[in-house]
């Protein structure tokens, strides 16, 4: 099941883009609903580079939901980041990020995410609704405190 969420946020593409591509924004867009744990021997770059990571994830900060293998590719020239991600529980979680200037000072900003985990598919892709609303907000936060991850 595919879910899709989209925003415009008032901020140049180019400097988005380039937090977008930094494993913080992952760690701070998540909170409240998801914290993610990287693991010692699968260590985060500070900057996305193609490649697979694993990582515990934390429901509301504190209920294990297991490890998730984040695979990530880049495509620098179109803004476009993908997480063709799984776990034991959730066999696809393809994610696409893709930011397009529209001008004015201000980027499209998609979340796109093709989901199957068998039975439970419907109960992820609902999580999934919230949780995407709720990373774009924090973002719109974010950009609105000028990329501060300390506020």
């Amino acid at each position: 099941m595919l879910v899709k969420v989209m925003s415009v946020f008032n901020c140049d593409a180019d400097e988005l883009f380039k937090e977008v591509r930094k494993t913080k924004s992952l760690i701070y867009i998540g909170k409240p609903l998801v914290k993610f744990v990287q693991l010692p021997i699968h260590p985060l770059p500070e900057v996305w580079k193609e490649g697979r990571y694993l990582l515990k994830m934390y429901i509301l900060g504190f209920i294990p939901f297991g490890k998730q293998w984040i695979v990530i590719s880049v495509d620098n020239d179109i803004k476009h980041i993908r997480d063709n991600g799984y776990s034991k529980l959730i066999k696809k979680w393809d994610h696409n990020i893709y930011l397009k200037d529209i001008g004015n000072n201000k980027t499209l900003y998609a979340d796109t995410i093709d989901i199957n985990a068998g039975i439970l598919t419907i109960f992820i892709v609902l999580f999934a609704h919230i949780f995407y609303r709720l990373r774009q907000k924090r973002w719109s936060k974010l950009i609105n405190n000028k990329f501060n991850y300390n506020v």
